[in-house]
């Protein structure tokens, strides 16, 4: 009976063996595709679609799509590895301007043609010198608000004009040609309240009762009819308000702070400790009037990169990752490296410029449902691409599997960029969201 029962459990395990693999790809467990297709260039590419979303630890491949259709022209801003529509449109314009059927989906053809060396690039839109531009320079200018000008008068322009109407109308200086400050609107009762879903977003913006239309007013503050004075009252750190949120804003749009957030804090004095000693003002790290003045010219000078005190570099070829220091004109400090481990053939780790999303959890825990692991120490590279800990099999464990820890050196992840437990650990505490991070 036993050698009976041995011999039939050979053949279950011998046919077995022999059938198709049923099991999901690791891409199709997340979602990401339907199907996994050689494109015409031979390789295998996941469909990609509107809500396609790159999962933890599994791969970059909404990332990748981002970063080509960028590189070509077609998507502005960075990759974020989420597949919405503003990532929709750059493909069906590609899609068009490459001879394929617009669909907006990225199936094997599309991005066998969009990683091509042959793929055509966007054509260059000409922004028309139009009103709805102009404003966009001048708030922009001003502090009011973020973003490169294109002319089109969206969400973010009527927000800018909203707030730039409720500036005005509370500075004296201007009282004799503010628009007046509006009545307060009547407040519903709770069921009386309209849906939001009701009414679209771009008409129904306020700021403190301002909308954003562009009146008369505006218009002549833009043209110079109305001089704008562009200096109010000195900020420094530890201050907050309007004042501080004008500052941040023009620094963002000039590329030396990448997030305002209305409380000058320590990013804000060094990024305008930098602005300052590029413009040959004393590096006081104070938004003075001299400092103002400057800032919010038309000529005030653009920062090469976002200032932190760190910045990242992760060299795939080397399985290695450096840190460098801020030393007040760059990043010039060596600051460290570690061994590392990114993303398995397959599984690349995206190159590109990235600013980090930051940490991932507010404890040092982080767990991949998809694999049944834990980390330590996760901080957001971009999408579901992150900085980990080498992986540990269970959050009780005190020593990390033996297997990741001897990959390091060695391309062993799903996409992540694994590290030693320690580097992990200064990163997440040291390198907040925004720090760059360059992959190459």
């Amino acid at each position: 009976m036993k050698r009976i029962f041995c011999a039939l459990l050979a053949l279950c395990l011998l046919l077995m063996a022999a059938l198709p693999a049923l099991a999901l790809t690791g891409e199709e467990a997340l979602g990401l595709t339907t199907a996994t297709e050689a494109g015409e260039d031979g390789a295998r590419y996941p469909t990609l679609r509107l809500g396609s979303k790159d999962g933890d630890d599994a791969g970059a491949y909404v990332v990748l799509l981002q970063n080509r259709l960028a590189e070509l022209g077609y998507l502005n801003g960075g990759a974020d590895g989420s597949f919405g529509q503003a990532t929709e449109s750059a493909l069906i314009s590609f899609q068009e301007t490459n001879q394929i059927t617009p669909t907006g989906i990225a199936d094997s053809m599309t991005q066998s043609v969009l990683f091509a060396d042959t793929a055509k690039r966007a054509e260059s839109r000409n922004v028309a010198n139009n009103e709805v531009l102009r404003v966009q320079q001048a708030l922009g200018r001003w502090g009011f608000m973020t973003g490169t000008p294109d002319g089109l008068d969206g969400d973010n322009t009527r927000v800018g004009v909203a707030k730039f109407k409720s500036y005005i109308s509370t500075d004296p200086r201007y009282a004799a040609y503010a628009t007046p400050t509006p009545e307060p609107s009547a407040t519903l009762a709770p069921g009386e309240q309209p849906l939001a879903v009701d009414v679209p977003l771009s008409s129904g913006i306020t700021v403190n009762g301002f909308d954003g239309e562009i009146t008369d007013e505006v218009r002549n503050f833009v043209d110079g009819v109305y001089s704008f004075q562009v200096y109010r009252s000195t900020v420094q750190k530890g201050n907050d308000g309007e004042e501080v949120w004008r500052v941040q804003r023009r620094l963002q749009q000039l590329n030396y702070l990448y997030k305002p957030d209305g409380n000058f804090g320590s990013l804000t004095e060094l990024a305008l400790k930098y602005f300052q000693a590029k413009s040959g003002l004393q590096q006081t790290g104070i938004a003075d009037e001299a400092t103002q003045l400057k800032l919010f010219s038309p000529d005030a000078l653009q920062s090469e990169e976002y200032v932190f005190p760190y910045k990242i570099g992760c060299s795939i070829s080397k399985q290695r990752v450096y840190i460098y220091g801020w030393d007040g004109s760059g990043y010039n400090l060596d600051v460290g490296s570690c061994k590392c481990s990114t993303g398995k053939p397959g599984y690349d780790t995206p190159k590109g410029t990235y600013q980090s999303g930051g940490k991932c959890t507010s404890g040092m825990w982080y767990y991949f449902k998809d694999y049944g692991s834990y980390a330590k120490y996760a901080t957001r590279i971009v999408g579901g691409v992150l900085f980990h800990s080498v992986l540990f099999g269970n959050h009780k464990g005190s020593k990390p599997t033996s297997s990741s820890v001897r990959a390091l050196g060695s391309r062993a992840s799903h996409g992540c960029v694994r590290l030693p437990v320690e580097n992990a650990k200064w990163i997440f505490e040291n390198c907040p969201e925004g720090t760059t991070i360059v992959i190459y």
